[in-house]
């Protein structure tokens, strides 16, 4: 009987993209930490630099993974400078545009279907060729709690991130002969200009703001450090039998 080691042991290059905002600096900083070489990749330049510049380890790859060609552009260029892409962290995302269904434009619901669902397709096709030729490697796709519910007034983010919770479980089996596990984590309100930002949409459109922290059983909203502590654990400690999986970590918000 085979036993439990740690596949990713030997694990020295993760491409984390979004990386430059609040949740992706927490999962590269966290990363680094542990003796990974992280290629930072975000549309921000100069805030993909201003990251680098404080973080000893990460080195910065300017893209926009949500067209198809500059995410094929940027793993090539991650292999070339750093060696083979051990850990993909789908991090990039936008919360989309809020509103009633039908006053919201069409175009604005494109774009966040690029950002959060088509980038991590496009990464995931451009780099699975590399994992399945070295038989191992990990990929973690940034949902959200919004993918295993519905929304009111935020349809298009919602549908978005069911979509990556979709994704996930196909390419989970898809990849599974090849020892490449493929899951999702699931934040529900986490600290995060994005989360003030969703609830001052939302303030504006209702006229009254919700108080979110008093339906969470644990009373308060997770930090940036505890979802890139689950995404590390994903990335770096699970047996790599753990595949298909939407990690939840929302205080017990939908136990």
């Amino acid at each position: 009987m085979a036993t439990y080691s740690s596949p990713t042991a030997s694990a020295t290059t993760a491409l984390v993209t979004g990386a430059a905002g609040h949740l992706g600096s927490a999962i590269t900083r966290l990363l680094v930490g542990r003796a990974i070489t992280v290629a930072v990749n975000d549309v921000d330049a100069t805030a993909a630099r201003r990251l680098v510049e404080s973080v000893d380890g990460a080195v910065p790859f300017i893209a926009d993974v949500s067209l198809a060609d500059e995410a094929v552009r940027l793993v090539t260029e991650v292999v070339e400078r750093l060696g083979p892409i051990d850990v993909l962290v789908n991090g990039v995302g936008v919360e989309g545009p809020l509103g009633a269904v039908e006053e919201i434009r069409p175009n604005d619901v494109r774009r966040a279907f690029e950002v959060n669902v088509m980038s991590m397709f496009w990464l995931c096709r451009a780099i699975v060729g590399g994992m399945k030729r070295r038989g191992r490697g990990r990929i973690i796709n940034v949902a959200s709690g919004a993918g295993l519910a519905g929304g009111a007034l935020a349809s298009p983010y919602h549908a978005s991130k069911h979509a990556v919770v979709g994704l996930t479980r196909s390419l989970a089996r898809e990849l599974g002969p090849h020892q490449i596990p493929v899951n999702a984590v699931c934040p529900g309100y986490v600290e995060s200009p994005m989360v003030d930002r969703i609830l001052d949409a939302e303030t504006a459109l209702t006229g009254e703001r919700a108080d979110v922290v008093a339906t969470i059983p644990m009373a308060r909203m997770a930090s940036a450090d505890e979802v890139a502590a689950t995404v590390a654990f994903l990335a770096l400690d699970a047996p790599s039998y753990l595949t298909g999986q939407c990690v939840v970590i929302d205080g017990g918000l939908r136990a």
